[in-house]
């Protein structure tokens, strides 16, 4: 279970929590050498993965381009799509993704020796494609003082005064009709096209400004243009650029530039779901490289590591040599609506989940085995521990984890909530609850987990992508026998 964390980010490959002793007993500064050409070589290894993480975050915006990104992915590495509405056809051995709602996706990897008698279960990796916003509501037009609004809502737990005095992209699905015909297309805009501003220093006192509050009503609708800009544009553009609705809901200009891009002039714009999104790309930062700045990071920097790490543990030469026989049916999903409680058809508190297991078996005949096949199953850095079950970590389940990082030479570090903070969730309790699986929350540290734009480790990326590949290769034995 993956989703990250809020505490301070530590590198633990380049920063020893104890001072090292030199050969004489001595103490040793952080900066020895041997500290610094350990950190630098691991800045080094991780750099790749982290470029290529950067060029997967800049491509998504909304929970359907984060899945349409990790299709990509996929697609790329001969995964074979899988579609809900038709039966399933399946072979050991073969790859496969399916997706539901366009907003959720889970890829799968059957075992070439995977049987009930072999012992063989599912080891999933489960993360979320959503992260907080600004969503842009049915009714999205709104004017105020001269000025064309943008009404949005605030989806999920997001530190929403982060969101003011930067320019706000957009991402989402359209729904249209054309020819009797009802068509979906994903649009995105990468360009700044809303603002939130703040109020300018002269209009409030020290008290106001040290007592001031996000209203998320009214301080958080962003503009879109001016209305006399907006007269101009519509006189020097083709009016028939914009798709015909019942109704003006959206701000004119938008709609103009939905048409415009979409090529479809003729189409009835019948809905819409758009989150608004930081503009600026993702980026490496700090002074040695050493920090991702991106928003999204919650969830997609788990979200790829694990796919990422489900295509390196099912393909290659690397794969051939350490996962051939491999009994297990290897999973990663990821689920929607997770920052609003996962209440939903493509969320983790449904179905979903147990549905494809199922489906999984039928089309390798073992469905009626389904309950003993999920007995030996494993939902599978930080280990998050939390004594009233917030988390689903539990002393076996996190031992497992400890043994599996040992091998793959990765730092783990533990996070436990202090007594008079609140403690967030996972999706790992609730499937946990559902299935009867066994589980384990991990995830990698952040900085400014649920603002605009967070920042997290170059080096983390690396170790939980590590991580996770790692026991997809059997290579502990000794680990997966402690948990049967």
């Amino acid at each position: 279970m993956l989703p990250t964390i809020s505490s301070a980010l530590q590198q633990a490959n380049a920063v020893q929590l104890t001072d090292p002793l030199d050969d004489t007993g001595a103490r040793r500064p952080h900066g020895s050498e041997p500290i610094k050409k350990l950190g630098k070589m691991a800045l080094e290894q991780a750099r790749p993965l982290a470029e290529r993480f950067i060029h997967f975050v800049n491509k998504t915006g909304s929970p359907y381009h984060s899945v349409q990104a990790i299709k990509e992915i996929l697609t790329a590495a001969g995964f074979e799509e899988l579609q809900e509405r038709t039966s399933w056809k399946m072979t050991r051995g073969g790859k496969y993704l399916v997706t539901r709602n366009d907003s959720c996706i889970a890829a799968i990897v059957v075992g070439e020796n995977f049987t009930k008698e072999s012992h063989g279960g599912f080891c999933v990796t489960a993360t979320h494609s959503d992260s907080p916003c600004l969503r842009l509501r049915p009714r999205a037009f709104a004017e105020k003082e001269g000025y064309h609004m943008g009404s949005v809502e605030c989806y999920g737990g997001g530190l929403w005064h982060t969101w003011l005095d930067r320019g706000l992209g957009m991402a989402g699905k359209v729904v249209l009709r054309k020819e009797n015909k009802v068509i979906e297309r994903l649009l995105r805009f990468e360009r700044p096209l809303f603002y939130v501003p703040n109020l300018a220093i002269h209009l409030q006192t020290a008290e106001e400004i040290g007592a001031f509050k996000i209203n998320k009503e009214n301080h958080l609708q962003p503009v879109l243009c001016s209305a006399i800009a907006d007269q101009l544009g519509t006189a020097s553009s083709n009016s028939d650029d914009s798709p015909k609705t019942a109704e003006q809901r959206l701000p004119p200009a938008l709609a103009r530039l939905v048409g415009k891009t979409l090529g479809m002039p003729d189409a009835a714009l019948l809905d819409w779901d758009f989150c608004l999104m930081d503009a600026t790309p993702s980026r490496i930062s700090g002074i040695y490289e050493e920090f991702i700045e991106s928003p999204r990071l919650d969830n997609l920097a788990s979200t790829f590591a694990a796919f990422e790490a489900l295509v390196d543990a099912s393909s290659g030469k690397e794969c051939d040599q350490q996962c051939a026989g491999r009994e297990d049916i290897l999973m990663a999903v990821a689920f929607d609506h997770e920052e609003i409680g996962s209440q939903s058809l493509s969320g983790a508190n449904s179905s979903l989940l147990e549905t494809w297991m199922q489906r999984c078996l039928r089309a390798l005949d073992c469905e009626s085995d389904f309950f003993e096949i999920l007995a030996k199953s494993f939902l599978g850095v930080v280990i998050k521990e939390n004594a009233n079950q917030n988390y689903a970590s539990n002393a076996s389940t996190m031992a497992f984890v400890r043994l599996i990082a040992n091998e793959a030479n990765v730092p783990v570090q533990d996070f436990v909530v202090r007594n008079d903070s609140r403690c967030g969730g996972t999706v790992g309790a609730m499937l946990s609850a559902r299935l009867g699986v066994r589980t384990v929350d991990i995830g990698i540290p952040q900085w400014a987990m649920h603002s605009c734009r967070e920042i997290c480790g170059v080096t983390d990326l690396m170790y939980l992508q590590k991580l996770l590949k790692h026991p997809r290769r059997e290579a502990a034995p000794a680990a997966k026998v402690a948990m049967l």
